[in-house]
């Protein structure tokens, strides 16, 4: 059996093939005594094509951690580079698509004008628009749907949009902040299996925030665990699970052992007890029928 745990410094990939590299990355909120830090001392690169998923306790700063690769915030310390520049200059360039946890859709806009908007903004012409949000609908599988509003979809669907608006642009990173998080588990399991058809068709390299273990193994090339706060990269669990995934990958016996060593790294954090405890209530990790 493969040890699925990778510590140390990961393999050695060419610069040009880094998406994503961060170096000794923190951020403190507010100053003096009620500072509060969220990250501290981040080191992390991903490479194109990768599905990487960020899992840890709450307020661990997953989140924070994805807003600071967007360049939503600025980091406080340490350095963060995408596709080779500064995270800020690849927001500027729009070089990547991201994806909450609300899809954030305009009501009074159809889907297809929903999936348009980046383009208008980035001065497509019409005719580029249409063609583009055409494909991005086919490839969501909401081709019928452009005419309707969002207010007249499922909660699968409006996120179904909204992945197709952040790959309007074809970014080469897509960042997602628990985007199924809302939804009722089969329609999670519904969602994952689409995404990963998407992720396979596009190669678009996807960072990915969830609280749930099953989600990140089913899901990832790699799983990072971070610590209670402040946030830091405890393990990289590599998955070696087979593509395409299906509904019976979740039968396999690996998927189990992965899912088993991703509890496993949290837990053991939280067994060394202080600051870095993990509460299982806090945890969210939705773990079911795997406790």
């Amino acid at each position: 059996m493969s040890e699925p745990i990778a510590n140390g410094p990961q393999s050695a990939i060419p610069p040009a093939q880094h998406v994503v590299e961060i170096v000794g990355a923190g951020r403190t909120f507010g100053r003096g005594p009620g500072a509060v830090t969220a990250l501290e001392g981040i080191d992390l690169t991903i490479q194109a094509g990768e599905f990487v998923s960020l899992i840890g306790p709450s307020g661990c700063g997953k989140s924070t951690l994805l807003r600071l690769i967007g360049d939503l915030i600025p980091a406080t310390t340490g350095s963060i580079r995408v596709n080779g520049k500064p995270a800020a200059a690849a927001r500027r360039g729009r070089e990547y698509g991201i994806v909450f946890q609300a899809p954030v859709l305009m009501d009074w806009r159809t889907v297809e004008r929903n999936v348009e908007l980046p383009l208008e903004v980035m001065g497509y012409t019409r005719e580029e628009r249409q063609r583009r949000s055409a494909e991005m609908l086919s490839l969501v599988e909401l081709a019928d749907f452009r005419r309707t509003y969002p207010w007249q979809l499922s909660g699968g669907m409006q996120q179904r949009v909204a992945i197709a608006r952040a790959l309007a642009f074809d970014p080469k990173l897509l960042l997602m902040d628990e985007p199924f998080g809302a939804l009722d588990e089969m329609t999670r399991e519904r969602m994952n299996l689409e995404l990963m058809g998407i992720w396979r068709r596009t190669g678009t390299t996807i960072v990915f925030v969830t609280h749930s273990i099953p989600e990140a193994v089913f899901l990832s090339s790699r799983v990072v665990v971070m610590s209670a706060r402040p946030g830091r990269v405890i393990r990289i669990i590599d998955v070696d699970l087979p593509q395409p995934r299906t509904a019976e990958t979740r039968e396999l016996e690996r998927y189990f052992e992965l899912v088993t060593a991703v509890r496993e790294a949290l837990r053991q954090r939280g067994d060394e007890g202080g600051a870095g405890a993990l509460d299982d209530a806090a945890l969210r990790i939705r773990a079911e029928g795997y406790a």
